[in-house]
């Protein structure tokens, strides 16, 4: 069954983002990955064809384009009927496409939307237009703008609450200091979400974040940073010192500290971009399955049709198995977050699932195509390398199994 088949929006973006991932990435994929350049050339033409970077907050946002509104807010609904939201749903559905063209390509297209998240989420209209202005025009070599969300840190890995950045009030200004790890478009990006500890007697409640332009003195993009997968997407570090910010920068600046808009809202952001997340692994589970079941259906072993083999059908059906329930996850979650239901147990659940499934997945198609996958440049060799960050970044499988079992139990398990 077509899960999108009362959802005529949902349909065209699947078809527009798949068609697009299918002529313009997949055949720029190998290049970009073997070469670990940001694919501006097709960020461009993305942006061209409605993939802008302001998306997010285009679709957020009261002054956004109309067209971006009717599509977050369900404009094929029949008449005398509850318009749908699609917003979350409609990225989880063209990021599996993108991902299955290339989640590196993917990244660098969607990789500001990251950013976006928290700016359309907790932003005044002011750090909305801010947030805009910055990513208007191209940057200084001609390429599309873009921005980074500076979350992790060196030492902190997945546990958010203990960020060493701190952020001390100075007048009218904050003073930000520390150094930021593994940023998405962390050297390019024209636009910073920065985030530091602020009042560290209230623990995750004094984390807060800002909106830091580019240029702003005292913020240092870092190096870029060599990778196992999802090549394509700019990884790099960024540093911060005695990076002076105004107070209207600050995410939530009109809520005292400590209030929801701290941790809390960032925590509530993670669970509405997981299943985007999610989905791109998704995306590449989809893309090592096809590749192998072609293979199957076109190919002999032994003498006989691979088709014929049971192991080998066998393996197919738990690749199908698992990959329809990992969508179906990301698809509950992902319509909970447009309906502002709590889905923090889903959004977990997905991210989780669809990293297994990813992974699992391209192992499988490894070990059925035996030594040809092994060699470099082979597309189900580069696919086994990008699904393995999925069970790191947004949280690691660890992180969302405790969060699940916290749901389930009222505690975290230690």
């Amino acid at each position: 069954m077509d899960i999108f088949q009362d959802s005529p929006i949902l349909q065209g973006v699947k078809a527009i983002t798949h068609a697009f991932a299918e002529q313009v990435i997949r055949p720029a994929a190998a290049r970009h990955d073997a070469e670990e350049s940001m694919p501006w050339d097709i960020m461009e033409q993305a942006a061209n064809i409605g993939m802008a970077q302001t998306a997010l907050i285009d679709t957020m946002s009261a002054d956004g384009p109309p067209e971006a509104q009717a599509a977050a807010q369900g404009a094929d609904a029949p008449p005398g009927k509850k318009k749908r939201r699609y917003g979350r749903q409609l990225a989880a559905v063209g990021s599996e496409e993108l991902a299955w063209g290339c989640a590196g390509i993917m990244l660098a297209i969607g990789g500001s939307g990251l950013a976006a998240s928290p700016v359309a989420r907790m932003g005044t209209d002011a750090q909305k237009k801010l947030f805009k202005d910055c990513l208007t025009g191209k940057d200084e070599h001609g390429h599309v703008k873009v921005a980074a969300m500076a979350l992790s840190e060196p030492a902190t890995g997945s546990d958010i609450s203990a960020l060493k950045t701190t952020g001390v009030k100075d007048g009218d200004h904050w003073v930000l200091n520390g150094s930021k790890q593994w940023i998405t478009n962390g050297k390019s990006a024209a636009v910073f979400v920065v985030w530091a500890q602020c009042d560290p007697s209230l623990g995750r409640g004094g984390v807060r974040g800002f909106v830091v332009p580019r240029g702003t003195p005292g913020l240092i993009p870092g190096r870029k940073e060599i990778k196992l997968g999802i090549r394509a997407s700019e990884t790099a570090q960024v540093i911060l010192e005695d990076c002076r910010v105004p107070v209207e920068w600050m995410l939530g600046s009109s809520v005292p500290a400590g209030a929801q808009e701290g941790l809390s809202g960032t925590k509530k952001m993670l669970d509405a971009t997981r299943p985007v997340v999610a989905a791109q692994a998704v995306g590449i589970a989809q893309a090592a399955y096809e590749h192998v079941l072609r293979r199957v259906q076109s190919s002999s072993l032994h003498g006989t049709p691979m088709a014929g083999h049971q192991h080998l059908a066998f393996a197919l059906a738990e690749m199908e198995m698992e990959i329809s329930a990992s969508r179906l996850l990301v698809h509950r979650a992902a319509w909970m977050a447009d309906q502002d239901l709590e889905n923090v147990k889903w959004a977990s659940m997905a991210k989780a699932h669809a990293a297994r499934t990813a992974q699992e997945v391209t192992t499988r198609a490894m070990a059925m195509l035996g030594e040809e996958a092994l060699e470099p440049g082979h597309p189900v060799e580069k696919w086994y390398r990008d699904a393995k960050i999925y069970d790191i970044f947004e949280g690691t499988g660890q992180i969302q199994r405790r969060i699940v079992a916290k749901e389930l139990l009222g505690l975290n398990a230690t």
